[in-house]
């Protein structure tokens, strides 16, 4: 491949690069795409050579001109009428002007010029998506734009070598580059394009986090949830239970492996029911202050033991279609970039407006257990608020008092009766999503006497009404079971298929705890094996979100910090180990070696470091010979090529006097001929031909003196007369 169809072919591919990413972003229309890679691959197949007609591109500058200025309108247009935003507008226009580059790639300056656009496309991608593939389209790009620039650099180097227009580096029908593009070339740029990645990414990661996302992308498509407003029908969650959507990942970074117990995610409280619906009685939210940590404490109870006990949950939250914030109950911490956090009367945590973007916040959580008083009594005096609003029950319940005594017969406490209750929903009854599409005047009649199978919604409204029913305070919540353990990243990928609903029951010295009657087989599903790769993707975009998208100032302030305690604990141990050296070589040397004896770590640690060190020596008398070689050996070739510079430099002479040499004659053979032919230039040629295989085939090669000589001959032989005639020299002849 020759020097310009390298510098078209990368160019080709750096625009490529810049409109597949504005292609993933979803912002390009499909005409715009397929006349963008087609002007693409018109233009790699014309620097390939493979016969493309391009007399079809080949419009005037006026006519250009025009184009460019009607696609200028339409934009405009586009963006007045249609209202796409002016990122978007703008970014069709782009793809225009990089599709007019790449149809029109003959100067300098439309090469820099197709370098820029596409450098712009790149940005714009930026704003435009936070989605895992754009790392890869980053590095093609950078690695093709480091061939594009070392290409342009080249050709540019060549035209000036030669006496040609430096602002022409197209390849035309009159010009073709000859310069191959050689192995080492190759691989050289590559290696240079690797280390600007890395240099790149080293910026990323110590550039001060200051931007403010002035061009991001503000259309989002919110994902639609159920449950979690002031009011849920009865049924809402179970519609849902199939979705596939992801909602949140939620990482425990204090807890080791995956938790054995259930783990709940707990969005909102509902005290109120009508028979068909839940309702919030409580639903006026007050807001809550930060607190000089920067956290939003909820609970004074723990405000005095710090934000940092409790089970630590970093959620990362996707563009939900609510302002619910979720959470393990009970939460008594929030920390989170965003400025308020509202909470309502049922204990459920709310941003003033849904998210436009993925959300990333911390929650630390703490369940007090049981009360040991609460867990043993046989009665409970409840406050009087508690009861008013967490005892009320529909008319017609009657049958499910009579349900309820008639289960907790055997149970002698409170604690008894709720976990009886649990115990009862979770046997006697089947989990199904299937439960028709009529709906009954009496949905939990129909669940417990009729039909006798549901989903979560069903089984927690049933023991609500049946502890209710008992005189014991419960209220239904709705949220988010743990969902899906990842290997990979340790988080949970919650899903919408994971949305459930329980019961909190009411202890007067424990407070609300939490209770599930649904059966094991309605909150849980088993993955495919196949599911290990897509965990592992998914925990990759985990931390692609975390390390790139959500890398603020905090986290490299947190990582300095992290760098600084690190230093000071090698500092310390090495301060140690220098007071350890010092006190075994005041032992003296027999106590010394008495001491080693009885130590079998420290034996264990000098054998180990005996090896290390034994190991490196080795590895550097290896190293330090190969060094040598490769010096002799470079040393050598340099000598070589010395010798025969010389010697062609004679041929060359030679020919001119009118002297050639056949193909196949060997040196000497060719010198015993020059001496029969002329004995003025025998004796020369015999000397300069001796140098030559000295350098050439010897050991100890030229010296500077050897060198020296051969110039001086070299001189003295172009001096010369030429032959009158010369008999060409053939093996076999003149022996």
């Amino acid at each position: 491949m020759t020097l310009d169809q390298a510098l078209r072919l990368s160019a080709v591919i750096l625009a490529t690069s810049g409109f597949t990413a504005l292609m993933l972003a979803g912002e390009v229309p499909l005409g715009l795409f397929l006349s963008a890679y087609g002007c693409a691959g018109a233009s790699a197949a014309r620097a390939l050579g493979w016969g493309v007609h391009w007399r079809i591109f080949r419009l005037s500058g006026r006519t250009w001109n025009t184009l460019i200025i009607l696609a200028l309108l339409a934009c405009a247009a586009e963006l007045f009428w249609s209202a796409p935003g002016l990122l978007q507008a703008s970014v069709h226009f782009l793809i225009v002007l990089m599709i007019n580059k790449l149809l029109t790639l003959r100067e300098r300056k439309d090469y820099l010029q197709l370098y820029a656009l596409s450098l712009l496309a790149i940005l714009a991608t930026a704003a435009l998506t936070v989605e895992l593939w754009y790392a890869s389209i980053t590095a093609v790009f950078l690695l093709a734009a480091v061939w594009s620039l070392m290409l342009s650099h080249l050709a540019a180097e060549r035209h000036e070598l030669h006496g040609g227009d430096t602002a022409k580096l197209g390849w035309s029908r009159d010009e073709k580059a000859q310069g191959p593009m050689t192995s080492r070339l190759f691989w050289t740029t590559n290696a240079i394009g690797a280390a600007g990645l890395c240099l790149t990414v080293a910026i990323f990661f110590l550039t001060p986090r200051v931007g403010a996302g002035l061009f991001q992308k503000q259309r989002v498509d919110l994902i639609r949830t159920s449950g979690f407003s002031d009011r849920v029908d009865l049924g809402v969650i179970g519609a849902i239970k199939l979705d596939q959507t992801v909602v949140m990942r939620v990482e425990l970074p204090d807890v080791i492996g995956q938790p054995t117990e259930r783990l709940y995610f707990r969005g909102a409280a509902y005290d109120r029911y009508n028979g068909r619906s839940w309702a919030n009685s409580f639903p006026h939210r007050h807001t809550i202050n930060r607190d000089v940590d920067g956290a939003f404490k909820v609970d004074s109870r723990h405000v005095s033991k710090g934000a940092a006990e409790g089970l630590r949950q970093e959620v990362l939250i996707e563009a939900l279609d609510t302002t619910a914030l979720f959470g393990a109950p009970f939460i008594h911490s929030l920390e989170g970039n965003f400025f308020l956090l509202q909470t309502d009367g049922m204990g459920a945590f709310y941003l003033p407006n849904p998210p436009a973007t993925r959300l990333q916040y911390t929650v630390y959580s703490s369940a007090d257990p049981l009360a040991p008083v609460d867990r043993l009594a046989t009665s409970h005096t409840y406050p009087d608020e508690i009861m008013r609003h967490y005892l009320q029950l529909p008319p017609a319940s009657e049958r499910v008092r009579a349900l309820a005594q008639e289960v907790i017969r055997p149970a002698k406490t409170v604690f008894e009766q709720v976990t009886t209750i649990q115990r009862h929903l979770r046997t006697a009854y089947r989990y199904s999503l299937d439960v028709g599409t009529a709906f009954p005047s009496n949905p939990m009649d129909e669940f417990l006497f009729v039909r006798k199978s549901g989903y979560c919604e069903h089984y927690a409204t049933a023991m609500v009404l049946m502890l209710r029913s008992l005189g014991i305070p419960a209220r239904l919540v709705t949220g988010f079971l743990h969902g899906e353990w990842n290997d990979f990243g340790n988080y949970y990928t919650v899903r919408q298929r994971d949305a459930h609903a329980w019961v909190e029951a009411y202890f007067p010295r424990s407070g609300w705890r939490t209770f599930d009657p649904t059966p094991m087989a309605g909150v849980g599903t088993v993955m495919p094996a196949w599911s290990q790769t897509v965990r592992l993707m998914d925990s990759i975009r985990l931390k692609w979100d975390r390390l790139v998208i959500r890398y603020s100032l905090r986290d490299q302030v947190l990582v300095v910090r992290g760098l600084r305690e690190r230093g000071e604990q090698v500092k310390d141990y090495l301060a140690g180990d220098l007071v350890a050296m010092r006190r075994w070589l005041s032992l003296g040397p027999s106590r010394l070696a008495a001491f080693i004896r009885s130590d079998r770590s420290l034996q264990a640690g000098l054998l180990v470091a005996g090896v290390l060190i034994g190991t490196a020596i080795i590895v550097l008398l290896f190293r330090v010979e190969g060094v040598k070689r490769r010096r002799t050996a470079g040393g050598r070739g340099a000598r070589q090529v010395m010798a025969t510079r010389l010697y062609n430099q004679m041929l060359a002479i030679l020919d001119r006097l009118g002297f050639s040499r056949s193909p196949g004659t060997t040196p000497l053979e060719f010198a015993r001929h020059i001496s029969r032919q002329s004995a003025s230039l025998g004796e020369t040629v015999h000397r300069l031909t001796a140098l030559y295989c000295q350098g050439r085939f010897g050991r100890d090669g030229l010296s500077p003196e050897d060198c020296l000589r051969a110039d001086e001959m070299l001189r003295k032989l172009s001096g010369a007369r030429p032959a009158r005639h010369p008999r060409p020299w053939r093996p076999g002849r003149d022996r």
